[in-house]
């Protein structure tokens, strides 16, 4: 059985994806990683282009076109071109935990389903800090993103999942394997430059990319102490994977502010009278 994984970048070090760790980090569970590499500015494509012969890049130039996200017109492209029996659908800041690997391979060698999602850790300015409630911000909980590779099968909607054309979209399993999102866990400028960015390509009706100069973005970066967030937050005390455990300085981005400020928060709340 072979396992393909595809993914899709562009810009991916200018808007600060973890994108090297990624590919690195999934090479021990997939038999090929298919790249849809979208004619980056930045040195994206120069970073991953001979990381390993697995990973398998192709270009396609990026344009918006109405009636379908971007996101899911050039996942569902490099979808097309997996060889594996089994695909799993994967963004650049997205790391399947490598004590997973093992048991995905054995699951999919006799599971009868046809997608079985993954459940998502999503961390927030640093590898320590994550989301309780990712509900409450429309961040992912669940993504149908393991597949078999049928021709039937579809990436849909904002690109986030699949499904078999003309069903219903699955909404749940009784099986699922956990994924850790660090989707905000990079530059607090190119963040808020990409949420920006993510609310006009995901218009279906307009899809149109953002022309705000990106040192604007710098000159007023999102600030981690967001109040919307704050009471939403808590300290992630493992297990921590590979990619963060070998490169911890990888996976920082405000300094550990938001660890510190939960710290004291914590002490604070449980200090005796």
């Amino acid at each position: 059985m072979k396992i393909s994984i595809y993914t899709f970048m562009r810009n991916g070090i200018y808007f600060d994806y973890h994108i090297v760790h990624m590919l690195k980090h999934h090479l021990p569970l997939a038999d090929e990683i298919i790249v849809n590499e979208g004619y980056s500015s930045d040195d994206t494509y120069n970073r991953i282009k001979n990381i390993e012969k697995k990973i398998k890049i192709f270009r396609e130039n990026w344009d918006v076109q109405k009636g379908m996200t971007i996101y899911a017109r050039f996942k569902e492209s490099a979808r097309k071109k997996c060889r594996g029996e089994w695909c799993i659908l994967l963004d650049s800041d997205e790391f399947i935990p490598e004590w997973e690997f093992k048991n995905i391979r054995e699951y999919l060698e006799n599971s009868e389903n046809d997608i079985i999602p993954l459940r998502y850790t999503n961390f927030y300015g640093n590898y320590k800090v994550y989301n309780k409630y990712p509900e409450k911000f429309n961040w992912p909980v669940f993504k149908h993103t393991i597949h078999r590779n049928l021709n039937d099968m579809e990436v849909w909607g904002d690109g986030s999942n699949v499904r078999l054309k003309g069903s219903v979209p699955v909404s749940h399993h009784d099986k699922y394997f956990d994924c850790h999102h660090f989707g905000a866990v990079r530059n607090a400028a190119r963040l808020r430059q990409k949420w920006h960015m993510h609310l006009k390509l995901s218009d279906t009706k307009n899809p149109r990319w953002d022309r705000t100069p990106g040192f604007l973005f710098d000159l007023m970066p999102y600030d981690w102490f967001d109040k919307d967030f704050l009471e939403y937050l808590a300290i992630y005390n493992g297990p921590f994977i590979k990619a963060v455990r070998e490169d911890p300085d990888e996976f920082v981005r405000d300094n550990y502010v938001l660890y510190n400020f939960l710290l004291e928060k914590n002490r604070l709340y449980h200090r005796p009278d």
